[in-house]
Order: structure tokens, then C-alpha cells, then sequence
């Protein structure tokens, strides 16, 4: 009974998967009822004698970490990987999780999930949301005994992802950057590429020092097709399209708040504002 309340008390909100997370060896068996998930914090008493008093047990399971998963939502060329950079210097406490470079890691290291994902991507297909799910959860064991804040990048892109991974964990903090489309579209219409050395110029706040030539060797800059205001007003739309069932679902969850302005520097301190009320650290 001893065991069973330690137990009981210490499931958490976030929900894993048996197949991810081992129950814990001081269980012999696994309650019916929670037969299909596992408590993180249980975790900790793996080797612990379990003959300790119940004042013993209430003082550890108060230490326990209490980790958040965070979400940042805005259109590509509008200041998300500024914000994100910010946050994670501002708060120590926060592991960026970045689905595409952990996708592109375990296809690298032909990991199980790895050759379970490139077996899709070699036929063309998308990575399915369930492969996904378990390559982040898989990625952020680490991070998650040690108790630090999760900074989800990349994933979910969709509605369809996002309700499947409430099946796992519970994303209770989104920043939603709203910025005008108008802007970005300047933004990424002003770069330009020296293609042989990579340098990237913009007319904005970083331009070359001769229109049109690299500082470096003088040749001609180029525009990437990607970056043309054409294309760029087209992906914008994609995403709206795409995003806005999303921004929708986590605002009817309570969990979301939307920025907006035009410059990083200037919504940034009200992004840092909120998420010390949410309670990162």
C-alpha cells in the first residue's frame, strides 16, 4: 500500500509510453489501470529501499522537477530562431529539442528509429507523426530526468501532429509570433548569397559593401528562387493556411499567447515576461 500511494503521488502530467520509458524495477507488476503509461518522477526510486517514513517520501517527491514542454509558432523568416536563441540564453533551465536535427542525427547513426524513418523518407514518403513522437520523447529522456524545460522546434507543424502528441505529453506553454506578412517578405526579398563561399548579405542591417558584389572576391551576388517576394508570399500563405487550425487549438487550450510587432528585440521582453509567469526559469 506504502508503495502504491509513492506511486500514485508521483504520476505526472506527462504521459510516456512503456515502449519509451521502463516501468520502475521496485514494481512487480503494473497497475491495470495505468497499464499503458509511466510516471518520469517514479523513476527516481529505481534503487531506493522503500522502508523510508512517508515524511521521507513527501520531502523528495516536493523536490521533484517540474519541467514544461514549449512550443514557438511563427512563419518562416519571422524571427523564431532569434526569439528561440534568446530564450535559451535567458533561461538556463530550457533544452532546445530540434526535430529535424534529431531526425537527421539518428538517420546518421543508423539508429532503429533512424532506419525506421529513412525507410519512409527513401520511398518518398513523410516521416509518420507516431516515428516523430518517439524520436523527440527518445531525445529528451536526458533532459527530462535532469528537469530542465523543453523547447520544442519544428514539430508539430499541424493540427493532425499536434493532437497526436497530446497523447504523449502535454505542451503547456506556445508562443505564437505574429508577424506581418509584409515584413517578412522585405525582410527575405533584401538577402543575398555569395554561392561560392556561402556569405549571406541583406540590404537591411548587413549589406555588402559594393551593390551586388561579395566583399571578399567581388563576384556577383545572387537571390535564391526561395527568397523572391513571389515565393516568399506563397509560402506565407502555406503556412497560415496550414498553421491557423493549430494556433487555434492550443488558444482554446488556455495554453497560448500571440506577440506581435515587426522587430525581434522589441517583442522579446514581453515573451521573456510571460513565460516567467508561466513558470520557467
Amino acid at each position: 500500500m506504502m508503495t502504491m500511494n509513492i506511486f500514485s503521488r508521483a504520476i505526472r502530467r506527462h504521459k510516456f509510453p512503456t515502449a519509451v520509458s521502463p516501468w520502475p524495477q521496485f514494481l512487480n507488476e503494473q497497475p491495470n489501470n495505468l497499464s499503458e503509461y509511466v510516471s518520469l518522477s517514479v523513476r527516481s526510486f529505481n534503487s531506493t529501499s522503500m522502508d523510508r517514513s512517508a515524511s521521507m517520501a513527501d520531502t523528495d517527491l516536493n523536490d521533484l522537477p517540474n519541467e514544461k514542454f514549449m512550443l514557438i509558432l511563427g512563419k518562416p523568416g519571422g524571427g523564431k530562431g532569434t526569439i528561440s536563441s534568446k530564450i535559451l540564453k535567458d533561461f538556463p533551465g530550457m533544452e532546445h529539442v530540434s526535430t529535424g536535427d534529431i531526425l537527421r542525427q539518428h538517420v546518421r547513426e543508423e539508429t532503429k528509429l533512424g532506419k525506421e524513418a529513412k525507410a519512409y523518407m527513401d520511398r518518398g514518403d513523410l516521416v509518420p507523426d507516431e516515428v516523430m513522437i518517439r524520436l523527440v520523447l527518445d531525445d529528451s529522456m536526458s533532459a527530462i530526468d535532469s528537469g530542465k524545460h523543453l523547447l520544442l522546434d519544428g514539430f508539430p507543424r499541424t493540427i493532425e501532429q499536434a493532437i497526436a502528441l497530446d497523447e504523449n505529453i502535454d505542451v503547456e506553454v506556445v508562443v505564437d509570433l505574429n508577424i506581418p506578412t509584409e515584413t517578412i517578405v522585405e525582410r527575405i526579398a533584401d538577402r543575398w548569397i555569395h554561392p561560392a563561399s556561402g556569405r549571406v548579405y541583406n540590404y537591411s542591417y548587413n549589406p555588402p559593401l559594393h551593390h551586388g558584389k561579395d566583399d571578399e572576391s567581388g563576384e556577383d551576388l545572387v537571390q535564391r528562387d526561395d527568397d523572391k517576394p513571389k515565393t516568399v508570399r506563397k509560402r506565407l500563405e502555406a503556412y497560415d493556411k496550414v498553421t491557423s487550425p493549430l494556433i487555434q487549438y492550443y488558444a482554446k487550450k488556455g495554453v497560448l499567447k500571440t506577440f506581435s510587432g515587426t522587430m525581434s528585440d522589441k517583442i522579446y521582453p514581453d515573451v521573456k515576461e510571460w513565460l516567467k509567469k508561466m513558470g520557467l526559469n
